[in-house]
């Protein structure tokens, strides 16, 4: 399934430019990212501007509880972006994702000429009709290298690839006009700017030149460290807003494309399933079902309402004895709900039972590989599970940890407090590993204060308070580390043989609280089709295979090929790396499989690379 984009077509009417998948809108290109479509650049606009009369609710409370513990309590629901099944040109081009172009200024890749979108009348918006909404492009109408072509075989105009953007998550367009004349105030009369790029012995030149006074600059002036005192101060510009607001900050040179641009702020959870008693679902839909008059009309409710099928096999007399025994008991425990997402997963995964299974989650415990008792205390098959996720917000710059919901530099979604959040789901398998509680403890007390332990402890209180962020003192460094590594590399193995790419892979690590600790990994994979996965993770977690991956994990792990710049890195003032031997080589994954961005992480906690006893060796 695929999103349509919309952009407003030089008639008023929207016209799809492009597609996208449900989870790219929240994990890598949402609300306030620039999106390169293949002949034009775009940026997703704010969700008070999406069409809902296509976005489904996506069921998930206890996500969405935590969704109102960081967004407010105004929020309502979760919704998947609007799309429409029955896949025509007319519904098309009436849902999608609202976009804008962005950056926009063009440049023509026939006479160089460098300019605004508005006003109209020199670039114009090409759409071919049908099903090829990869073809439209923007032409440049009066190019007089192409006097003699028609505009839709035109060469397509890029957009000007430098941008602005400052501390605070403003975007803009580079100020091309007022830096090539030098910030005057009233530069010559109808400024037609020009761009070339260029080569020399000292690196690529770009020139941006104005065709009326002559006047040229390079834009290397505006790069590096002091490269702001060429540029404005910043306008308060959210381009996904189209609006403005005060600012004043330093403007940072940036490029169309840079990786820092957007980064999400996401909260995900796993479907847990609810009690298979009557009174257990009655308590669970207890807002609707407690309402009702009686019987008759809650058995037309439970007939007509798919969430509610596991009481169709339910006597109507058994259903409404549920119900007046609740209402007799002063209604359902109406405690409030975990804040700690993973710490009811963690109960479950280290305590499966075929007694809380459905549809979308089914976990059974299997034999520990041979060799691997001290080291694994269970190992958990999940043939089914569902993961639910939503974007609420985002940054820029710097990109926050997966598991901080409320970054102080997180921007919003939308321009008034938001009554929903995109989310989307996706099924798939798993395998969850848990290691000895009283074995990592004994460890983490034995190694607290390891020289590398120590270091990196330091680099993250650099790494805090260079970001204005506070120090978590409870945070379980040693601990993180043993998991996160371990989950690192046996990510890379699995891919070798599960038939999906490493990118596909993700991980979900529980370390739990000084109060309830856990020591536990879960590796999944999940597909945004209703079907999920084929059960090729879940077969890799039988103890046979197992047992291979972890020996192959073990002796990768002792050996690098940036060895032995790898294996004696540690941070060390003023660095503030988060991680001591791992790299691109032997560690690192993708930033869609790993939760924390590839910080700590560490091989020698795995394997013994110092010989001082720092290896978790049970």
């Amino acid at each position: 399934m695929t999103i349509p984009a919309r952009t407003p077509s030089k008639k008023g009417q929207p016209t799809r430019v492009g597609g996208a998948r449900p989870s790219h809108l929240i994990t890598t290109g949402g609300v306030g990212s620039v999106v390169d479509l293949p002949s034009m650049s775009v940026v997703v606009k704010s969700t008070d501007t999406w069409a809902l009369e296509r976005a489904e609710a996506v069921d998930e409370p206890r996500l969405l509880e935590k969704v109102r513990a960081s967004l407010g309590p105004q929020v309502k629901a979760l919704r998947t972006a609007p799309w429409d099944p029955q896949d025509n040109d007319d519904a098309w081009t009436r849902t999608g994702v609202p976009v804008s172009p962005f950056p926009r200024w063009l440049r023509c890749p026939r006479c160089y000429r460098l300019g605004p979108i508005d006003p109209p009348g020199q670039f114009e918006l090409v759409h071919r009709s049908g099903r090829r909404p990869d073809l439209a492009k923007w032409v440049h109408t009066t190019c007089q290298q192409q006097t003699q072509v028609r505009d839709a075989r035109k060469r397509a105009c890029l957009p000007a690839r430098f941008l602005t953007v400052c501390e605070a998550g403003h975007l803009d367009e580079f100020p091309y006009v007022s830096f090539v004349h030098h910030g005057q105030d009233n530069p010559c009369h109808g400024p037609k700017l020009t761009m070339r790029d260029s080569s020399s012995t000292l690196g690529p030149r770009v020139t941006v030149r104005c065709l009326e006074c002559s006047a040229s600059r390079n834009i290397a002036e505006a790069a590096g460290r002091n490269g702001w005192e060429s540029l404005p101060a910043c306008r308060g510009r959210h381009p996904h807003q189209q609006r403005f607001e005060p600012c004043g900050r330093p403007l940072k040179l940036t490029v169309l494309g840079a990786s820092n641009l957007w980064f999400s702020v996401t909260a995900s959870a796993l479907h847990l399933p609810q009690g298979q008693t009557t009174t257990d679902i009655v308590a669970a839909n207890w807002e609707l079902l407690g309402q009702q008059p009686n019987s008759a009309l809650v058995q037309m409710i439970i007939d007509g309402i798919d969430s509610l099928r596991g009481l169709r096999g339910v006597s109507a007399d058994e259903v409404w004895d549920a119900i007046e025994g609740l209402r007799a008991s002063g209604g359902p425990n109406t405690a409030e709900p975990e804040s700690d997402l993973l710490a009811a997963e963690w109960r479950l995964l280290s305590r499966p039972t075929t007694e809380r299974e459905d549809d979308d989650f089914r976990a059974k415990p299997t034999e520990t590989p041979q060799g691997y008792e001290n080291l694994i205390d269970q190992v958990v098959l999940v043939s089914r599970l569902r993961e639910v996720q939503a974007l609420l917000g985002f940054t820029r710059l710097t990109a926050p940890d997966r598991r901080e919901l409320d970054p102080v530099n997180r921007l919003s979604l939308s321009r008034t407090s938001p009554k929903w959040v995109p989310a989307f789901e996706q099924r798939g398998e798993g395998v969850f590993l848990q290691l000895p509680e009283e074995k990592v403890r004994e460890w983490e007390d034995r190694v607290a204060d390891h020289p590398r332990i120590t270091a990196l402890k330091s680099a993250f209180v650099r790494w805090s308070d260079n970001r204005d962020r506070p120090v978590d003192h409870d945070f379980p460094v040693p601990r993180f580390i043993l998991l996160h590594t371990l989950s690192h590399l046996l990510i890379r193995q699995v891919a070798l043989e599960c038939g999906y790419g490493s990118s596909s892979i993700r991980e979900r690590l529980y370390v739990g609280t000084p109060a309830e600790p856990a020591t536990g990994i879960l590796l999944s994979t999940a597909a945004s089709d209703s079907e999920g996965t084929l059960g090729g993770l879940v077969a890799l977690g039988q103890p046979a295979h197992l047992k291979r991956l972890l020996d192959q994990a073990f002796a990768d792990a002792r050996r690098c090929s940036s060895d032995p710049l790898c294996a004696e890195h540690v941070p060390v003032y003023p660095s503030e790396t988060l991680h001591s031997a791992a790299c691109h080589a032997c560690l690192f994954a993708s930033e869609t499989s790993c939760e924390s961005n590839n910080r700590w992480l560490d091989r020698a906690v795995i394997v013994d690379l110092t010989g001082d006893g720092l290896a978790f060796q049970p």
